[in-house]
C-alpha cells in the first residue's frame, strides 16, 4: 500500500518522462479476468497515473463521489473535443 500512495497523481508538471512507461509498450490480454488485467497493467507500468503516449504525457485519476462511468467522462471529453475544433475552425475564418 506505502508503494501505491508514493506513485499517487502528482502536477503534471513535476512528472519526468523518462520515469514513466510508454503506452505503447502495455499490452494487456483482454480474454483475461479484469483482476488479472488490473494486475498485468500495474506489472508493465512504472506510475499508473501516468504514461508516455507519442509526444504527450497523460495523467489519470480517480473522481471520489461520483457515479459517473468512464463512458461519461469520454463521452463528454469527445463533445468538449469537437467544439473545440468547431470553434478553432470559426476563428481561421
Amino acid at each position: 500500500m506505502e508503494e501505491r500512495n508514493c506513485m499517487d497523481p502528482m502536477d503534471i508538471m513535476e512528472l519526468k518522462r523518462e520515469e514513466l512507461s510508454n503506452i505503447e509498450d502495455i499490452v494487456i490480454d483482454t480474454e483475461k479476468s479484469v483482476e488479472r488485467r488490473i494486475r498485468s497493467f500495474l506489472e508493465q507500468t512504472k506510475n499508473p497515473f501516468a504514461q508516455n503516449v507519442g509526444e504527450y504525457i497523460l495523467q489519470v485519476g480517480f473522481e471520489e463521489g461520483t457515479n459517473d462511468l468512464i463512458e461519461d467522462k469520454m463521452a463528454l471529453l469527445a463533445e468538449r473535443k469537437t467544439q473545440t475544433l468547431i470553434c478553432a475552425k470559426e476563428e481561421v475564418r
